[in-house]
């Protein structure tokens, strides 16, 4: 600090000291009532789901707002009219699509929380422009793309769906049916 910055009048310093401590003042009024809106908006993504279903509605996933998986549902049909892996990449599916909708949905909600644009940069403190703009550690996934595969690998699969092609191992029991029947191989 130079002797310049204490010059002036015991008035103005009174002054100055005043405007200084407005600005705190309602800088911490801005900061109680931020944290109490972010409070109320943590309340109430905390009790959002979101849910995501496959398009033959075999596969029905609730997710809550983080994108945690909270129940699966399968049709009772579902056994019948798939296999296990084309069933396993289904729920996959559907999962990451009710995910990447609930994370998309937290980080839309919170965006303008993170906006810092009328936050006064204080000198010799870090700006918090570059610690809250700096985006989620990992991307959610695509819940549109998601779908969009999971339709596309749906109709390339109805498409090659065609009855099952049995191939029966050489078997020497039908050849030698008729030694078979009289008491067996010798």
């Amino acid at each position: 600090m130079s002797g310049r910055d204490f010059d002036g009048s015991s008035d103005e310093k009174v002054a100055r000291n005043a405007a200084l401590r407005n600005q705190i003042d309602d800088m911490l009024d801005d900061l109680r009532k931020r944290t109490a809106d972010l409070q109320e908006k943590q309340a109430a993504a905390a009790q959002q789901t979101f849910e995501a279903s496959s398009d033959d509605g075999m596969v029905n996933v609730r997710v809550d707002a983080t994108g945690t998986v909270q129940e699966v549902r399968l049709s009772d049909k579902a056994f019948e009219r798939t296999n296990p892996e084309k069933l396993a990449r289904s729920i996959t599916s559907v999962i990451r699509e009710a995910s990447g909708t609930a994370q998309r949905q937290l980080q839309s909600t919170f965006a303008a929380e993170a906006d810092v644009s009328n936050v006064p940069e204080v000198p010799g403190v870090p700006s918090l422009q570059g610690l809250l703009n700096s985006g989620p550690l990992v991307e959610p996934p695509d819940p549109d793309a998601e779908r969009a595969r999971r339709r596309s690998e749906e109709a390339q699969s109805g498409r090659a769906a065609t009855a099952p092609q049995v191939q029966a191992a050489p078997d020497d029991w039908d050849d030698d049916w008729e030694s078979n029947r009289r008491g067996g191989r010798r």
